[in-house]
């Protein structure tokens, strides 16, 4: 996968609902990310690994507040910038860590406003930026994505419409769909430090971990247009964070800039991650 300018990501991303920025991370916060998450993913319960099978992990990065310091990473919000955002929020992220041995993640999308016609337009709703603390290849886990399903509906919307399930986080039927090899999707194999910036409407899953290693990303959910979604979804977004308020004030007033805030009166939009029939294939596919 060669570099992509600006112009040429902001296409990917538009059209094919993900890109790719190169070097993110310097070797010198790449080993501090990876010392954060090590030390977090070394105290995990063994229940929560078998809770999480499919995923590996999900610890949320308000568990450590130097994750503040990624959230607010000066080069992956030149990234954005780049891709004509320069106003984003931020509301949540996890580390996920996939072990030796570890099954594929199951085929999913991340969006949770489905409930709003905002939500079947062009423009992102939310954006992911993950961050892979080591190379990744088919081997030892990398990202699978549907290009162009952030927009389009894919027959896995209707074979797995509710992917969010405790059975499939735990993989109890490795030959459900939710794992299988997917029509369109293309792997992601990206070099440390990388990040994949993608909306989080698109079907994205990963390939089992055959490596000796652990294969560790850390999920960090923005959204590029805070200021022109819908009143509802700036209401739901904007909600107490106890988890956040908790952080020391160093850590709050180092993303203070990115949280999004809302001084309306709509009601939250109500939480919904199945895409309802608006979403559509093109036509003729």
């Amino acid at each position: 996968m060669t570099a992509r300018n600006g112009d040429e990501r902001r296409r990917d991303l538009s059209g094919q609902g993900y890109c790719v920025a190169r070097d993110v991370l310097d070797t010198d916060m790449l080993r501090r990310v990876t010392t954060a998450c090590d030390a977090a993913l070394d105290a995990l319960p063994p229940e929560h690994l078998e809770a999480q099978r499919s995923t590996g992990s999900m610890i949320s990065v308000y568990e450590d507040p130097f994750f503040a310091e990624l959230v607010a990473h000066a080069p992956a919000l030149r990234a954005l910038r780049d891709l004509g955002f320069d106003r984003p929020a931020w509301s949540s992220g996890f580390i996920i860590s996939k072990p030796p041995g570890g099954p594929p993640l199951f085929w999913h999308q991340d969006w949770w406003g489905w409930e709003s016609a905002h939500s079947y337009g062009e423009a992102p709703q939310q954006l992911f930026l993950m961050y892979y603390l080591v190379d990744t290849t088919p081997e030892n886990g990398c990202l699978r994505v549907v290009p162009g399903s952030h927009l389009r509906r894919h027959a896995l919307h209707d074979a797995v419409p509710d992917a969010h399930t405790d059975a499939l986080r735990r993989a109890d039927d490795a030959d459900h769909a939710a794992y299988a090899a997917a029509d369109g999707e293309v792997d992601l194999c990206v070099k440390a430090g990388d990040v994949v910036i993608g909306d989080s409407r698109i079907l994205h899953a990963t390939h089992p971990n055959a490596s000796d290693h652990r294969r560790t990303v850390i999920t960090l959910w923005y959204h590029p247009l805070f200021h022109e979604l819908p009143e509802p979804m700036r209401a739901a977004l904007s909600k107490p964070n106890p988890q956040r308020d908790a952080w020391p004030e160093s850590a709050r007033d180092r993303i203070a800039a990115l949280i999004p805030t809302y001084d309306g009166d709509a009601d939250p939009l109500p939480w919904n991650r199945t895409p309802g029939e608006d979403l559509r294939a093109s036509e003729g596919a």
